[in-house]
Formats: C-alpha cells, structure tokens, sequence
C-alpha cells in the first residue's frame, strides 16, 4: 500500500516514546490497586504495547532513530490484507524490525496457521511520520490508542490524571518519575518508602501487578516495602 505521510506533528518518534512512558507509570501507579486492569499497557524490551479491552491492540517498537508500530481493529479484521503489504514503502530496516519483532506481538491463528493481524501500520523517526492509511482511517482502524501519546505531555498528563483518578500525591508522584527517566532513560530509578506508601497498595495481586509494570520501564520497589 502507498505510504501516507501524517502532518500532525506529535506522531513522531520522541513525542510518542515520551508518552508511552508517561502512560506507562501513570497506569503502573493505578495498576497498585487495580490488577484486572494490568493487561491495558506492558513493556518487553523497547517493545510498547496497549489494549483497550473492546478489540484494539497495538504495540510499536522503538529503535535508535526511527519507530514502527502496528495496530489491530477487530471491526476490520475481514479486511486485513497481509500485514507486509502494509509498509511496502517503508525502509528496509523498518520492514524487517516489524516483521521480526513488532508484529509478533499482533498473531493469531488463521485457520490453523499462525499470522500476524495488523489492520494498520505506522512509521516513522524524529522528524516525520507516515502510516500505510491516511490519517482518519489510520485512527480508526487503530492507530486512536496512540492519540494520548502523541499529544504531548501537559495533554497527556490531564488525561491521565482523570482517567485513572488520580491523588494530588500520585500525579505529584507520576511527574516526578517521568522527568527523571526522561532525562536519563537507561538510569534504573528505586521508588522510596514514601513513594510506594503514595500508592496506597494493600492488594498482593496488585502490588505484584504494580511492582511488574514498574520493572518494565526500569522503576524498581526498593526492597525493605517489597513485603
């Protein structure tokens, strides 16, 4: 399919690592106290992926200078097309990091056989973005998880604020940690006590969830509140 640039200037590369991360410690922080939602946002390496629960997944990978994501709508499943069609026109080294690793993420089984189902892509780098679908289209066939992350952070902290509601000490917190990974994203940051008591957690399953979702952006429980 022919590559569709987007001129919206927040889906690019930093923008939306910045708001992946942003996301990703907001929902750690909600996650403490509510684990049956610990499948809307993961880690695995610099693989981020989200689920709206309601037929929407998606998860981009971030390289050094450029990104890929892939999205899936269940209300287009029928038209999906094969999932390498869809960056026919994108470089060669983002072909192969969306076929290797980002659409692994996106599988299923079709008929007994095992293929990824992707109804929209996007890539891109610091500079510039394009999606194999123009830009309302890209939105609902997926690529809507990503709006909050690519609206840049005073937007995406009010939307995270009220969706997970929450506390004037966790939004204090949630500022606090996404400036410092931020400014040094391969430093390992330990929560304090206070930290972990802004929390509130008295759930075993969500602590454990909490814990997790915190460990896969490098935030770690310091060990004496691990208990």
């Amino acid at each position: 399919m022919n590559k569709n640039q987007i001129m919206d200037s927040g889906w690019n590369r930093q923008i939306i690592w910045q708001g992946c991360i942003l996301a990703s410690i907001a929902h750690a922080i909600f996650v403490a106290n509510n684990p049956d939602f610990a499948y809307e946002q993961s880690w695995d390496g610099d693989h981020y992926s989200t689920n709206d629960g309601q037929g929407c997944r998606g998860t981009v990978t971030f390289g050094q200078d450029f990104f890929v994501a892939g999205f899936r709508n269940e209300e287009f499943f029928e038209e999906t097309i094969e999932a390498n069609d869809l960056l026919i026109e994108a470089p060669e080294k983002v072909q192969k990091i969306a076929v290797d690793d980002t659409f692994q993420y996106l599988l299923d089984d079709i008929e007994g056989v095992i293929l990824p189902v992707v109804t929209t892509v996007l890539w891109g780098d610091d500079r510039q973005s394009f999606s194999s679908h123009q830009y309302e289209e890209m939105m609902d066939r997926g690529s809507s998880l990503f709006e909050i992350q690519a609206s840049g952070y005073e937007a995406g902290l009010a939307y995270w604020e009220e969706y997970y509601e929450l506390t004037e000490r966790q939004l204090v917190l949630l500022e606090t940690l996404y400036h410092l990974k931020i400014e040094n994203p391969s430093q390992v940051i330990t929560l304090s006590h206070e930290d972990i008591q802004v929390l509130d957690a008295i759930d075993m399953e969500g602590i454990e969830e909490s814990t997790t979702s915190f460990y896969e952006i490098d935030i770690h429980w310091s060990s004496d509140v691990s208990n």
